[in-house]
């Protein structure tokens, strides 16, 4: 009996084209067409999942499944079962999926680069997928921290037989590691990464999804301020801890890529938070973004709360590499009048400011701590600033990032053509609004000031600093190849963590493991 069911699965497995890439180094080919009941009827011959060719085979033949029903069910009528025929056989198709799984199509996991290791691939039974929800205006007003790409998530697609009724299911592979299969519980195949890797994809392709390249931004910054904001890649949680990442310099938010696919991947993470980013185009001061963000996290709690969400207060994390270490400090520093004094030579009323200039300048230099951040991990974060943003290099950053003018807003009457009537703001404006890159000088007035500011009473802070030579810490030459450890390190933290590696320590292992330490410890495990 066994023989002649491998003898069948063989024939039905001709019926079925290889759609993607599994956990497995046996792969199916085939060159016919195949349709729903063909696919229906490999999986369920092969749903025993003896042998590893029999895994491979169910696993094809469900992700060739969920494709073609998602085609045929259309949106209206998913939740009802769909009757499929075909291969002399009849079969009552059911679908479920998680309630806040939200999704337009589904679509194979894409294949790891060839040579490519992942450390959250999981072999198992099932189709690992991508599912994504389009963006689009009508759902950004209930949805309003989706992505341009909308929402993505990874799946696990599954097929169960019992008799001549067929039961569909994706799995939340972050959160599900096991599934039953004709009565037996197996291992479920899961890919976190694969939403990573599309998006890499698709950014190649269309420059969206994360929405904004790393050196156009940089340098043309006045062109994307539309797209500076928070935003996450799910619905909004009801029941998680929110964690912001925070990207720097010349960078964009898939620079979180390997932390966060490793850490939403992690089951107990998985359950405790949900992952947002904070994305600005790198070249504007480090005032402006850090007050943008500000905005943001307001406009979170506020959706948190219209959520029932209770859990988030005075549990924020925040998460900034390099520049945006700044920006996350910036949440959590009280200005009191020091910046008004410091940087501009006094007070609002002792500068005699109309209220239109007043209403620009004090988002960016008067400020209180978020009360819901409670802790914050700088990552290579020049707190003292780095000197090759004061040398040859920031002279050359400089000449290369453009401001417009109005990028601090259009209330100055210089827009108007007229001069401004404040001596300050005219020697303001003559010196030119300083770039990022000029505000990372150690020389910089903003860069002084910033590390004068107190700090949130009871904040946890945690620094992750790089070195790139293993050099003694105390060695003046001591750095990660752009910012000295003179410059990222924080008396009075709560763990500093050293690695050996360059600027771009966030991409590192070791890094993300300690990541992955902290936000245990702050979930209480």
């Amino acid at each position: 009996m066994y023989r002649s069911a491998a003898l069948r699965l063989l024939i039905l497995t001709a019926l079925l084209p290889c759609s993607c890439r599994t956990p497995s180094s046996s792969v199916v080919k085939s060159e016919a067409s195949g349709d729903l009941a063909g696919a229906l009827l490999v999986a369920e011959a092969s749903q025993s999942l003896r042998t590893a060719e029999e895994t491979v085979t169910y696993n094809t033949a469900v992700g060739r499944a969920a494709v073609l029903w998602l085609a045929q069910a259309g949106e209206a009528s998913r939740r009802k079962p769909l009757t499929v025929q075909g291969g002399g056989r009849a079969f009552t198709l059911s679908a479920s999926w998680p309630e806040n799984l939200l999704f337009d199509v589904l679509m194979p996991a894409p294949p790891l680069p060839r040579g490519e290791e992942s450390r959250v691939l999981r072999a198992g039974a099932g189709a690992a997928m991508v599912a994504r929800w389009h963006a689009s205006p009508e759902r950004k007003k209930s949805q309003p921290f989706m992505s341009e790409g909308g929402y993505v998530a990874p799946v696990t697609a599954t097929l169960d037989f019992h008799g001549q009724r067929a039961v569909l299911r994706l799995h939340d592979p972050l959160r599900e590691q096991t599934a039953v299969i004709v009565g037996r519980k197996q291992t479920l195949a899961g890919d976190p990464a694969a939403v990573s890797r599309w998006m890499a994809g698709e950014m190649a392709k269309k420059n969206q999804t994360m929405g904004m390249p790393g050196f156009g931004a940089l340098r043309n910054s006045g062109d994307y301020m539309d797209k500076m904001g928070l935003f996450t890649l799910e619905p909004v949680s009801r029941d998680r801890i929110p964690v912001v990442m925070v990207h720097g310099l010349l960078s964009r938010p898939l620079t979180w890529d390997r932390a966060y696919t490793e850490l939403s991947a992690d089951p107990v993470l998985a359950r405790k938070y949900q992952f947002y980013f904070f994305r600005y185009p790198s070249g504007i001061p480090v005032a402006l973004s850090a007050s943008k963000c500000r905005e943001t996290l307001t406009a979170l709690k506020q959706e948190l709360d219209r959520t029932g969400n209770s859990i988030y207060r005075n549990r924020i994390v925040l998460i900034g590499h390099s520049m945006g270490g700044l920006l996350s400090k910036g949440q959590v520093q009280s200005s009191g009048d020091i910046l008004w004094r410091d940087v501009l030579g006094g007070t609002p009323e002792e500068l005699k400011l109309s209220s239109a200039d007043r209403a620009v300048f004090s988002p960016l230099l008067e400020f209180t701590p978020n009360p819901n951040v409670s802790r914050v991990v700088f990552v290579c974060t020049p707190h003292r600033g780095s000197e090759l943003a004061g040398g040859f290099l920031g002279r050359i950053g400089r000449r290369l990032v453009k401001l417009p003018i109005d990028v601090l807003g259009n209330t100055f009457t210089t827009l108007q053509g007229r001069p401004p009537d404040n001596p300050v703001i005219a020697q303001l404006l003559a010196a030119g609004i300083p770039s990022s890159v000029e505000n990372l000088s150690p020389d910089s007035r903003y860069v002084k000031e910033a590390m004068k500011l107190p700090l949130k009473p009871g904040l946890r802070i945690h620094s992750i600093i790089g070195n790139k030579k293993g050099l003694p810490l105390d060695d003046p030459k001591c750095s990660d190849g752009l910012v000295p450890y003179w410059s990222s390190h924080l008396d009075g933290v709560e763990s500093e963590f050293v690695v050996r590696s360059g600027h771009s320590a966030q991409e590192q292992p070791e890094t993300v493991d300690e990541l992955r330490r902290i936000l245990l410890l702050h979930a209480g495990r």
